[in-house]
């Protein structure tokens, strides 16, 4: 527990370093509310395809995000993330079962050097989600839940963006996800299905974002 709340930590003063560091190019404090505060707005959407694991098994993710943009370099916004892993066989149950579940809140962002072609956004989305294990016989067929449990989750991350063009950006990411314990049991015999950590770990994801930057 204290391993991963220290990659967390980590990731997270990375994102305020990156922050701190832009700041220091004006000698003048700013604030939102003068002439040098708020001097443009923006917002995008934006769709994500990403892998991790759940456990000891490989998921697929999908996801959005929208957000306001301030000044070009600074985002405010929404993020969802769904996950489905891929389908295994349950010696317990006799069955096939997939872990699918999904997390979203409030998301902060810092863009540095948004002008440039090639550059770094430092995204940290932090909100609540759920977990389910699924009895799962065929592709797109779900059937009832063995277990389902709901979890807090922290994720701070690092994009390589490229503005393809003005109004469209591509990004490589990488995030470590931060999650609260979770207890998933089988109904018979209160034996767990994963780890209480299970959730916790590293993803990496690519992005399209369309919008006014």
């Amino acid at each position: 527990m204290n391993n991963k709340l220290f990659k967390a930590i980590l990731l997270v003063a990375v994102f305020f370093a990156a922050m701190n560091l832009q700041a220091q190019e004006d000698s003048q404090m700013r604030t939102l509310f003068n002439n040098g505060g708020i001097r443009s707005n923006g917002g995008y959407g934006a769709v994500t395809v990403g892998y991790t694991q759940i456990g000891n098994s490989d998921a697929i993710t999908i996801g959005g995000q929208g957000a306001w943009l301030i000044n070009h370099q600074f985002g405010i916004g929404l993020a969802g993330t769904g996950f489905i892993t891929e389908r295994g066989f349950d010696a317990n149950l006799n069955d096939r079962y997939i872990t699918t579940g999904g997390y979203g809140g409030l998301m902060l962002e810092f863009i540095a050097m948004p002008n440039s072609p090639i550059h770094l956004s430092f995204p940290v989305t932090v909100g609540a989600g759920g977990i389910s294990y699924v009895r799962s016989n065929r592709d797109f067929e779900f059937y009832e839940s063995e277990d389902a449990h709901a979890f807090f989750v922290v994720e701070p991350g690092v994009d390589v963006e490229f503005n393809l063009l003005p109004f469209v950006r591509f990004g490589i990411g990488l995030k470590y996800r931060v999650t609260s314990d979770m207890e998933l049991t089988y109904l018979g015999s209160g034996e767990r299905i994963l780890d209480r950590d299970a959730m916790t770990g590293f993803s990496t994801s690519f992005n399209l974002k369309f919008g006014k930057f």
